[in-house]
């Protein structure tokens, strides 16, 4: 996998170029003389080399730190147009890969014909912070240049040829700056190969930097172009140093100084702020934007129309005061409570303010229990007040904690955090259907088991789905009766309330199947609450019988068709959800999804067999297809990669709850294993005889991690409940993200090396294997997530990578014994 996170000596010295556009080639023929005895016929190399190899490796750190701050800064900011789901994450970030990987493999040949090594990397970082504010500018509008507004789906053909305009110019240079830089340091050290795995290793610690500090310094605290003015002028200052050490009369000397000076002038000045509120309005063009900050949870942006406030999450409007919308808020408490003889304690899952709860407040409840994720979004309520927003927050009986839904009622199951002896009457989960792996764990088996340990024996779940009262699609059918089918694996009585949204009641007790309509009614007339939309008529045609008829038909004669259920280990709820999300937006998908559901492991295993076999025999008879093995196998590596890092991750996000400084660690223990890994292997290098001993052997062994990586996991999931387990299961899945790092960064200077004898072309070399290292990481970022995890289930997903890995070990062993 790229040393990148989400979420990468024989030529004439650099002492002899004549500025940062000399593009002048040098023969081949010469390369073997020149060497780096340049280096030591001249007293100011002898000084100059240390210099330059320390300048070149703060270059090198601050290109891994860049991209990685980069890449998820720009992520975000598409993600406020383009919602942030798992197709649509998938496709902007395989842009990026896809884009690095072109820069890479195709741009990155040139480094070799450069005369200027290490100039030409310092132009690289030249332009790498002249695009940057370029491409966040691009980025604030989006939405223009596919003609949507703020708030309106965008569909999948749209994200990507949008986003891909938008990321092509830093993305390009990002792969490009790999090779040029192995190329620059391969000059100031005797071993190509080991220069290859310098730079991977220096790239990859700045990566580790640039997360933790993206994560916990900048969101908190800077805005977006403060961000970018920074990395600029970072960028800017390695350049000049770069220039400065390889040639004193180089033109950029003046060129960048004065581009570093007004950027960290423009950084310092009053007009950033004003230029920063100035782009965020282009994103919001149309509308009268009062608000918008950024958490490390995402963006918040409140839109002001007359005294109407309507607040978004990611640019998903999730709220309006002080005019709510009426007809969910009151049906989604006031329904289930129906229900509920005497209702006395609450909890809400999220999408409380504005509206829920102030329904809640209406009944003579003792406690109100409400979860949060993202206090900004609290904070940015408060800042706009309305009467109905503060009438909510100041209700002595609620108490707001601001963490993931699901780890506050798994602390609860625990006893960690309080929770009533007589459990909750009611549980509202006012979350959007499950589009994304982080919305799945909310609709899945084990959650319920959880929700349901903390209800009254009369209590009442409710959970929303996507609805009609007209025609049925596939897709709508499919996503509401996973619904179904997985709230029945944990409560007797399920009832669903049919409508635009379709309202899922569960329950232990059979009140919800055995109270008549009437009763209901009569319930209501008696407590004499004041409501905008419910009426005792309103609640005959939403409970009446003849809808619940139609319902049920519509959904099956066997109430159920043929959808699976929605568990931890196997989400395919995300993928119903994803498939109705491509019903409203890209509809001509349809049969791909529909295809796509029906894969299975064998579907799935079998094509990757074969294709193995065929090459191998091809390779066995014919010895061709020799050249092609080593970059496959690293290939192969950056895909799974890829998939432990996901795996791992949405797998703690099960456990624990969206806790974002340990997501970080995850992710920051999976780049410490790769930094170790590549830093053990390239310190071996010099005294390996031959490789391929040993990439069988770290093939072998990455084989065996996906083969017992399920096993670990689903011994882990069956013991959570011990206590013991609980708080050392945290520890276990950082070790298992950093052995996968160190297993994928172990790999990439060995085969570099192999793959280098008898190439001349280090930057070209170089290049190829980092291109084929980010294309696989592309396709484990969507196919993983979107297809794999949700469709086979994650168990099943580490068989695959098991297999495709033992593909690539077969491959190896076809090798010569002297490759």
């Amino acid at each position: 996998m790229s040393s990148r996170p989400c979420v990468r000596q024989f030529a004439e010295s650099p002492y002899r170029t004549s500025g940062l556009s000399n593009l002048g080639c040098h023969s081949n023929s010469s390369r073997a003389m020149m060497r780096v005895t340049v280096w030591r016929t001249s007293p100011r190399g002898q000084i100059g080399v240390p210099r330059l190899k320390r300048i070149l490796s703060f270059g090198f750190l601050l290109m891994g730190f860049s991209f990685t701050v980069t890449q998820g800064l720009l992520i975000r900011e598409l993600l406020v147009a383009f919602f942030g789901n798992e197709l649509s994450i998938g496709l902007i970030l395989g842009n990026w890969l896809i884009l690095e990987a072109v820069g890479s493999g195709l741009l990155g040949r040139l480094a070799d014909r450069w005369r200027g090594k290490a100039p030409s990397f310092a132009a690289l970082q030249v332009l790498f912070a002249l695009f940057l504010p370029l491409c966040l500018y691009a980025a604030y509008t989006s939405r223009s240049i596919v003609g949507a507004i703020p708030g309106e789906g965008v569909g999948l053909i749209p994200i990507f040829y949008s986003s891909f305009l938008i990321l092509t110019p830093l993305a390009l240079v990002d792969g490009a700056m790999f090779a040029f830089g192995c190329r620059a340091y391969s000059h100031l050290t005797s071993d190509e190969a080991s220069s290859i795995g310098w730079v991977y290793v220096y790239e990859a610690l700045g990566a580790i930097a640039g997360g933790i500090v993206f994560t916990y310094l900048f969101i908190p605290f800077l805005y977006s172009l403060q961000i970018v003015l920074i990395l600029s002028g970072l960028n800017l200052l390695s350049a000049a140093l770069v220039l400065a050490s390889s040639d004193s009369s180089n033109p950029g000397l003046i060129v960048v100084p004065v581009l570093l000076t007004a950027s960290l002038g423009f950084l310092l000045s009053p007009q950033a702020e004003e230029v920063q509120r100035w782009a965020t309005r282009q994103q919001w063009t149309g509308y009268n934007l009062v608000y918008s900050e950024n958490s490390v949870y995402g963006n918040v942006a409140v839109v002001q129309r007359e005294a109407q406030y309507t607040f978004y999450a990611d640019g998903i409007p999730i709220l309006t005061a002080p005019v709510p919308d009426v007809a969910l808020s009151e049906e989604i408490v006031h329904l289930p409570l129906l229900f509920i003889p005497q209702p006395r304690r609450a909890l809400v899952l999220s999408g409380g303010v504005g509206g829920v709860l102030h329904e809640l407040a209406k009944y003579p409840l003792k406690q109100i229990d409400y979860a949060e994720l993202d206090p900004l979004l609290i904070k940015a309520v408060l800042r706009f007040p309305t009467p109905l927003t503060l009438s909510e927050l100041s209700d002595p009986r609620l108490t707001v904690e601001y963490v993931d839904g699901q780890l506050l009622v798994r602390r609860k199951e625990w006893g960690i955090a309080p929770h009533p002896k007589e459990g909750y009457d009611l549980v509202i989960v006012n979350l959007p259907y499950p589009s994304t792996l982080q919305l799945n764990r909310f609709y899945t088996v084990e959650f319920f088991q959880i929700v349901r340990g903390l209800l009254a024996k009369e209590g009442v779940l409710v959970i929303g789905c996507p609805g009609t009262l007209t025609y049925m699609s596939d897709e709508l059918r499919d996503l509401n009766t996973m619904a179904y089918h997985t709230l029945q694996q944990t409560f007797s009585y399920v009832r669903p309330i049919p409508g635009d949204v379709t309202l899922w009641l569960a329950s232990p007790s059979d009140e919800l199947s055995t109270v008549p309509l009437g009763a209901l009614v009569e319930r209501w007339e008696g407590r004499g609450l004041e409501t905008q939309l419910l009426t005792a008529s309103h609640i005959r045609l939403r409970l009446g019988q003849r809808r619940l008829d139609w319902f049920w038909t519509s959904l099956g004669e066997e109430k159920g068709g043929k959808a699976l259920v929605n568990r931890d280990l196997h989400p395919v709820g995300l993928f119903y959800g994803l498939s109705y999300w491509n019903a409203l937006f890209s509809p001509h998908l349809a049969r791909v999804f529909a295809f796509t559901g029906r894969l299975n492991l064998w579907s799935l295993s079998l094509p990757i067999i074969g294709c193995g076999l065929l090459f191998l025999t091809v390779v066995k008879l014919t010895a061709k297809g020799k050249g092609a093995i080593v970059p496959m196998a690293i290939a192969t590596t950056g895909f799974t990669g890829m998939t432990a890092d996901l795996i791992i991750i949405f797998a703690f996000q099960t456990l624990y709850g969206y806790v974002y400084h340990w997501i970080g660690l995850l992710i920051t223990a999976f780049m410490a294993g790769l930094s170790l890994g590549g830093l053990l292997m390239t310190r071996r290098l010099a005294g390996i005889g031959s490789e391929r001993p040993i990439l069988l052997k770290l093939e072998l062994a990455i084989v065996l991690y996906w083969a017992l990586l399920p096993m670990a996991l689903s011994n882990l999931y069956s013991r959570i409940t011990y206590p013991l387990v609980f708080t050392s299961t945290q520890g276990i899945l950082l070790f298992l993200n950093a052995l996968a790092g160190f297993l994928v960064g172990s790999q990439f200077p060995l085969a570099n090396r192999m793959w280098l004898k008898g190439r001349e072309a280090l930057g070209g070399t170089a290049g190829v294997l980092y291109a084929c290292d980010l294309v696989g990481a592309f396709l484990g970022s969507i196919v993983v997530s979107v297809v794999l995890m949700p469709v086979l289930g994650i168990l099943e997903t580490c068989l695959l990578a098991a297999i495709l890995k033992l593909g690539s070990l077969l491959l190896v062993v076809a090798l010569p014994p002297r490759s």
